[in-house]
């Protein structure tokens, strides 16, 4: 396993790191970072690969925190909101970062955020499938505006452009701490030609919002979103 600090400008306040993992490799070594009930999570993926991204993408998480904190990576005191978030418990500590995770095939992205700075981060990495788009049709009216509808079906390359909106709309709801299912058609994405992803909001709590395209992998696409302190809420 292989976690890469991340070189690209990125917004002050924030910053990335990206996993490559070894699926085929043995997880053990990352257990030692985990808490018991951690490993005894990774235990009930019925296939290696999501034990490998779970207990790994974790053990990360829990070292870059822990080197912030000043304490071991077990002893990180992670929880899960409503909504399955993962953040660190430690009220009025604004040494305390905020994070976001996601994995996909044989990469992991991690974003830190300084809470003085940033109010809110999410980050999201997704494998381009090119046969996804077989049922088109229903993917693009389950999931994007009528705005968005109307730019991918005018782009040559349809699969990318939906997954460069995809990624960026997910990290945008992951930093407002949302579920997914439920609020797909609340946040339009619109990229530039330069990589800047416009942020198209319905909901007035989310406006200040921002979001850009990562460099992914090549057959990857990933994008991250946050919201600065000096942004009204």
């Amino acid at each position: 396993m292989r976690l890469v600090p991340w070189h690209d400008p990125l917004p002050p306040g924030i910053a990335l790191h990206r996993l490559d993992l070894d699926l085929a490799a043995e997880d053990g070594d990352a257990w030692v970072n985990l808490t018991p009930d951690e490993r005894a999570r990774a235990t009930r993926f019925a296939r290696r690969a999501d034990r490998v991204r779970f207990a790994h993408t974790r053990a990360a998480v829990r070292r870059l925190i822990a080197q912030r904190l000043a304490c071991r990576p077990a002893e990180v005191p992670l929880r899960a909101d409503a909504h399955g978030k993962p953040y660190v418990e430690a009220a009025g500590d604004n040494a305390v970062p905020l994070f976001n995770i996601s994995h996909a095939g044989d990469h992991a992205l991690i974003a830190l955020a300084d809470p003085a700075r940033v109010r809110c981060v999410g980050v999201d990495i997704e494998a381009c499938a090119r046969d996804l788009m077989a049922d088109a049709d229903a993917l693009l009216a389950m999931a994007f505006t009528a705005r968005e509808q109307r730019e991918i079906r005018s782009d040559a390359d349809l699969p990318h452009a939906f997954y460069r909106r995809w990624v960026g709309k997910e990290a945008v709801l992951k930093a407002a701490g949302v579920g997914m299912a439920e609020h797909l058609q609340s946040v339009g994405i619109h990229p530039d030609a330069h990589g800047a992803l416009a942020v198209d909001c319905a909901v007035p709590a989310w406006a200040g919002i921002e979001a850009m395209a990562l460099s992914a992998p090549p057959g990857y696409a990933a994008a991250l979103a946050w919201h600065t302190k000096e942004q009204p809420l």
